[in-house]
């Protein structure tokens, strides 16, 4: 019994080592693209990505769509050197060197921005259930929710740690279902696979949700 309890505290002791140096590293991949991205690069992937989603050289977001073009910038945006920021980032601005530095990195890289159904509320967990395979899976935040509803879609980008997901990005309620319909029939017309196909179009079905509220950030 002893032996059991002590693997549970060691696994604990090492999820939360995980998840800090997570978080450390998202703060500093922020501070990154909003200090050092060229302002030019910033407009310019404005305007690819306003023009692409209503076919108009302009337009003033509101709040969660700023949010949401700060993370596709951040994780899809191809620039002239076809790196993403994050890549760029990793590449050649990242120059603190840690053990854990390979599996963060390509946890982030890998990550998507994700439609999930929310099954239920459980504070610090979101049970959710994927929308191509209804798989169900636990998100785990930092943050509490003030009034995030069952059976709501909410897109997030999330990595894996333990048995679990682990949110590094904002999450936004998508109200349409129609639009969630949509997603799922033009991905089955798709050739590509799931995580490309998001990469391309997550950012078009999420363009009119409302961001989350969390607790700690209001």
């Amino acid at each position: 019994m002893d032996n059991i309890v002590y693997l549970q505290a060691l696994r604990e002791e090492k999820e939360n080592q995980l998840t800090t140096f997570i978080c450390d590293h998202l703060k500093a991949v922020q501070t990154h693209v909003d200090r050092h991205v060229n302002i030019r690069e910033k407009v310019k992937a404005k305007h690819i990505l306003t023009k692409k989603l209503w076919n108009e050289k302009s337009a003033v977001l509101t709040l969660s769509q700023e949010l949401l073009f700060k993370d596709w910038f951040t994780f899809d945006y191809l620039t002239i050197k076809g790196l993403t920021n994050y890549q760029t980032y990793i590449k050649y601005g990242n120059r603190m060197k840690h053990p854990l530095d390979s599996v963060v990195h390509a946890l982030f890289m890998a990550s998507v921005l994700e439609p999930f159904k929310v099954i239920k509320y459980d504070k610090p967990h979101i049970h959710a259930k994927k929308l191509l395979t209804n798989e169900v899976c636990t998100i785990k935040l930092d943050e509490g929710i003030p009034d995030l509803q069952d059976n709501e879609w909410v897109f997030l980008r999330s990595i894996p740690v333990f048995d679990d997901l682990f949110l590094i990005s904002d999450m936004f309620i998508q109200h349409d279902n129609m639009m969630m319909d949509e997603l799922h029939k033009h991905f089955e017309k798709s050739t590509d696979s799931w995580r490309t196909f998001l990469k391309k179009y997550s950012i078009k079905y999420s363009w009119n949700c409302t961001k989350v509220k969390l607790s700690s950030k209001e």
